[in-house]
């Protein structure tokens, strides 16, 4: 009777194990944040700390004085439509600024948490994971910085003049664009870095990257950039979609790497190690199910089926 008792007891506890961890690395993540967005508002010089009232310049006002000089075209004014838009403008940009300083942190505290799922091999992959995804997060930033933004507001600059209107741009309409254009660009070209992280966990199916899934893959990504892009022409798609295609290609091919490692040990310890002898077979596709082999498989990943 004890033993019918001792599983459900035993899955409670552990998830309540669970819910406690997460909600540790929430807190942290939280903590983080408010530190991280409380940067935006240290006063830039010490005079705005000993004079608070008429000289003091917040860190983000600095960052929007920046980016009106680098985006703004000259043929543009910038307006508030509201005496608290400035004030929102300056909120929004710090919770921005917090959210990228504190994400390698939050990705750290994602991967951590799924680490138990993990073997042990591929617990040492945590810190590429962190690399790839704060390289992959800079180069999404970087390619708004110098290609999407400038020629975004190129083209929509050409479209207002064209209609007949002055370019007058509301100070919260001209910083959520472009805060949208960095935040939509910098997760874009990190989705790549998530997918090889749920294959290796075994949660997203590898075939869903293979053949024709691909095309689809690219196709429906680049009709999305062009009905939610920043501008009514394809240019900025293409801009966005060119490099993409390097990285989710690269991401494949680890992805792929990472799928057949993981294949192989589950037949492993399923079939347990082939023998010596039969190391060196080698077939592209299962003669039973077409599927694709890896060099020392026994049994087809897809059927079960020895290939013998």
């Amino acid at each position: 009777m004890s033993s019918e008792f001792a599983s459900p007891k035993k899955w409670a506890s552990s998830f309540w194990a669970h819910v406690d961890e997460l909600v540790h690395r929430l807190k942290i993540v939280f903590v983080t944040l408010v530190v991280t967005i409380s940067i935006g508002w240290l006063p830039t010089s010490i005079v705005g700390v000993t004079h608070p009232f008429g000289s003091y310049q917040p860190l983000v006002s600095v960052v929007m004085l920046k980016i009106k000089a680098e985006f703004l075209p000259k043929q543009a004014t910038l307006i508030a439509g509201g005496m608290a838009d400035t004030v929102f403008v300056m909120a929004y940009l710090s919770i921005i600024m917090g959210l990228l300083l504190a994400s390698p942190v939050i990705f750290y505290e994602i991967v951590a948490f799924v680490k138990p799922a993990l073997y042990d091999n591929e617990k040492k992959v945590i810190g590429n994971y962190l690399g790839s995804f704060i390289g992959t997060l800079a180069l999404g930033a970087t390619i708004a910085y110098f290609l999407i933004v400038p020629v975004s507001f190129k083209i929509l600059i050409y479209f207002t003049m064209q209609g007949g209107a002055m370019p007058l741009f509301f100070i919260k309409d001209f910083y959520n664009w472009i805060f949208a254009l960095f935040i939509i660009c910098g997760v874009f070209y990190t989705i790549p870095v998530f997918i090889v992280m749920l294959v290796q966990v075994g949660v997203f199916p590898m075939k869903f990257l293979r053949g024709r899934n691909k095309f689809f893959i690219y196709l429906a990504i680049l009709l999305l950039i062009w009905i939610f892009g920043p501008d009514p022409t394809p240019i900025t798609g293409l801009i966005m979609l060119a490099p993409f295609v390097f990285v989710f290609e690269t991401a494949t091919f680890f992805a792929g790497r990472i799928d057949r490692a993981r294949n192989r040990r589950k037949e492993e310890e399923t079939y347990g190690t082939p023998p010596a002898g039969l190391m060196h077979i080698s077939n592209s596709v299962c003669r039973h199910c077409n599927s694709p082999i890896d060099e020392g498989t026994v049994f087809c990943p897809g059927c079960k089926r020895s290939i013998r």
